[in-house]
């Protein structure tokens, strides 16, 4: 039976009600935690090496990327010197988003399972320690990697913005649902979020290319403007409908209200759908950028595409101090989530 969008958040509620006067937190529940991660969670050493080695791998492969191709090539494009230094960042992640993306919907639509077509099927035969399959095995321990190297990168490599630090939160929440759920075995409701996250981020770094091209050679080309206006109009409306809108249908309501009654002895339910919670407010607080750029467009206070985050506070000032830039012909920059990103 199909829920109202409105109705499912009425349902969490009533669900997470009954959830507290049956098993709410006692004086305990620390112990209880720790002792439940101990008899639910099944990670090896070997699996947080494997993350680990490929968060360095991705980290090596962006830089080898961007030195021998991404930079001359950008160069040779005769990019502005601003977007020679950030597109490089923005094709690697172009890059990753578009493969990571396409073998998760591989996964999902391939015929082998049906958990997206029916969330109740995310928790229909789970019991504790339960096998990974091989493919999605491979689809974890590649976002967990590129996770612990967005961390590194967001500190080291990216381009500081006003939201870096809530960026960086995100990829530590990020990487504590993809190792906490596939501990606990809750890895398929965590292929649908990495599902309904990484599609919005292939909009997104197309529309940051886009941008960068369209003045390249110090002139005006129509075409990559053009493709970047498409490109951010089908970015929010990805956005919207993906992680606003099929995110609390598909994930939000499965764990706060099938999980149970399907899996009795399903444990964390608080902390689990607690950190879902989170992404999802992430999500809700970053649309008010893309919010932003749109009035900003519509009431003729920018001329194209942006990033409403590298807006400066006082631009006047700063152009004079030569760290103005070029503001209009920015780009719209939303973070991963997203990949969120992830489960």
């Amino acid at each position: 039976m199909e829920v109202g969008y409105l109705e499912v958040f009425n349902k969490i509620w009533h669900h997470c009600r009954i959830e507290w006067e049956d098993r709410g937190p006692t004086k305990t529940f620390l112990t209880d935690f720790v002792n439940e991660i101990s008899s639910y969670g099944f990670i090896s050493g070997e699996d947080i090496l494997l993350c680990l080695f490929l968060g360095v791998a991705f980290t090596i492969l962006r830089y080898l990327l961007s030195t021998l191709i991404f930079e001359p090539f950008f160069k040779w494009c005769q990019l502005s010197e601003k977007d020679q230094k950030k597109s490089p960042e923005n094709a690697f992640k172009f890059l990753y988003y578009c493969s990571a993306y396409g073998y998760c919907s591989y996964i999902l639509f391939n015929g082998k399972y049906n958990f997206f077509q029916d969330t109740r099927n995310c928790w229909k035969g789970w019991y504790k320690g339960m096998p990974v399959s091989q493919d999605i095995y491979i689809l974890y321990m590649v976002q967990t990697g590129f996770y612990f190297h967005s961390m590194y990168a967001t500190v080291f490599m990216d381009q500081w913005r006003r939201d870096s630090n809530l960026m960086l939160v995100h990829h530590v929440i990020a990487n504590c649902l993809l190792f906490f759920s596939f501990a606990v075995r809750y890895y398929k409701i965590g292929v649908i979020v990495l599902f309904l996250h990484d599609i919005a981020d292939i909009f997104l770094e197309f529309c940051k290319l886009c941008v960068a091209f369209k003045s390249r050679g110090g002139k005006y080309h129509l075409v990559p403007d053009v493709l970047s206006n498409v490109g951010v109009l089908c970015f929010a409306l990805v956005w919207l409908y993906c992680r606003l809108y099929l995110y609390p249908l598909k994930v939000l309501h499965s764990c706060g209200c099938d999980a149970r009654p399907i899996v009795p002895t399903a444990p964390f339910y608080f902390f689990f759908n607690a950190m879902l919670w989170v992404l999802f407010l992430m999500n809700i607080w970053w649309f008010t950028f893309i919010v932003w750029l749109i009035v900003r467009i519509i009431i003729g206070k920018s001329t194209g595409v942006e990033d409403t985050r590298e807006i400066p506070k006082h631009p006047e000032k700063d152009k004079q101090l030569g760290n103005g830039g070029n503001v209009a012909n920015g780009e719209i920059n939303e973070p991963a989530g997203d990949k969120g990103e992830a489960c």
